[in-house]
C-alpha cells in the first residue's frame, strides 16, 4: 500500500511539480484543522495529521530521490567533459606550462586539511580554453567524504587588481586524486600570455591516515614539462611532533632545500625545489614521532 502511495505521489509530482505537490499540502493541512474545528472529534484530527505527515514524508523522499538523481548526472557529465578534455591533452601539443607552483597547507588534528595553491604558467596554444590540475591524497576517501571537498579558482590578486573566480569543474581518478578543469570563457588567455591562479581547497579528512592512523603523508609533484620553482609549506597542528624527508632529490645534485620548524602555529615544514626536469616525480614526505 505504502509503495502504491509513493508511486502514485512520484507520478503527481512529475505532472504538478513542487509547487503544485506544496500546495496540495497545505490544503490537506488546511482541510484537517477545518474538519477538526468543526465537529471536534479527536479521530478525525488524527487521520487528518496521518495523512497530512504521510504526504509531506512522502514529500520529502521523493524530493531528495530527485536531488539524489541530479547530483549523479551532474557527476556524469563532468565525469564525460574530464574525458573529453582529457583526449584533447594528449592528442595536441602541450596547451600551457607551469612555471612556479606554491603549495601552502595547514592539517587540523582531525585530519581536515585547508590549503591555497598558487600557479604560474604560460600559455603554449593559441588560445587557452582550459586547463588542468590534479590534487588529492594518496588514498582512497569514502564517497561520503568526497562529497564535502571544495575547490575555489581565481586570479591571482596584484595590486588591487585580479581576484575574480573562474569557472571550473571537476572529476575523481581511480587512484583517489581530485582533477580539476579551469574553464576560461569568454576571453581564454592566449600564446605567450602569462596567468596566474589561486586554487582555495577546504579538504577534510585528507590527512586521516596521518593525523589518525599514523601513516606517513606524501606531498608530490610531476609535471610534463620542466619547472622552475616548487614549494610546500605544510603546518601541523600546535604539539605535534614530526619528522620529514625529501622525495625524488639527492643533494649535491638537485637544488632544493628541506626545512622543519617550530612555530606558534605548530610545526612547519618547507621544501623549496628549483629547476625540476620534466617527468620527474619530487616532494617531501611527512611523519609523526
Amino acid at each position: 500500500m505504502l509503495k502504491g502511495f509513493v508511486d502514485y505521489l512520484d507520478d503527481h509530482l512529475a505532472d504538478v511539480g513542487p509547487s503544485g505537490l506544496l500546495t496540495a499540502t497545505l490544503g490537506i493541512l488546511a482541510f484537517g484543522s477545518a474538519l477538526g474545528s468543526i465537529f471536534g472529534v479527536v479521530a478525525v484530527k488524527a487521520v487528518g495529521f496521518v495523512l497530512a505527515s504521510l504526504y509531506v514524508v512522502a514529500a520529502l523522499v521523493l524530493l531528495a530521490r530527485g536531488r539524489g538523481v541530479q547530483g549523479r548526472r551532474i557527476e556524469r557529465l563532468e565525469s564525460l567533459l574530464t574525458s573529453y578534455c582529457n583526449l584533447i591533452y594528449t592528442e595536441i601539443d602541450p596547451l600551457w606550462r607551469i612555471d612556479r607552483w606554491e603549495e601552502d597547507v595547514v592539517i587540523a588534528r582531525n585530519g581536515d586539511v585547508t590549503a591555497s595553491i598558487v600557479v604560474h604558467a604560460f600559455v603554449l596554444a593559441d588560445e587557452l580554453a582550459f586547463c588542468r590540475v590534479r590534487l588529492g591524497p594518496n588514498w582512497r576517501q569514502p564517497r561520503r567524504a568526497r562529497r564535502r571537498v571544495d575547490v575555489r579558482v581565481s586570479s591571482v590578486e596584484v595590486d588591487g587588481t585580479g581576484g575574480t573566480r573562474w569557472e571550473r569543474t571537476s572529476s575523481w581518478l581511480a587512484d583517489g586524486r581530485l582533477e580539476v578543469l579551469v574553464h576560461f570563457r569568454p576571453t581564454p588567455p592566449v600564446k605567450g600570455e602569462e596567468i596566474r591562479l589561486r586554487f582555495d581547497v577546504s579538504w577534510p579528512g585528507k590527512a586521516t591516515p596521518l593525523m589518525r592512523h599514523g601513516d606517513p603523508d606524501d606531498y608530490i609533484t610531476m609535471m610534463g614539462l620542466p619547472l622552475a620553482y616548487l614549494s610546500y609549506r605544510v603546518t601541523l597542528p600546535p604539539g605535534t611532533r614530526s619528522r620529514c624527508d625529501v622525495i625524488g632529490l639527492r643533494k649535491g645534485v638537485d637544488d632544493f632545500a628541506l626545512d622543519l620548524d617550530t612555530t606558534a602555529q605548530g610545526p612547519v615544514a618547507t621544501l623549496v625545489v628549483r629547476d625540476v626536469p620534466a617527468d620527474h616525480r619530487v616532494g617531501m614526505r611527512l611523519d609523526l614521532k
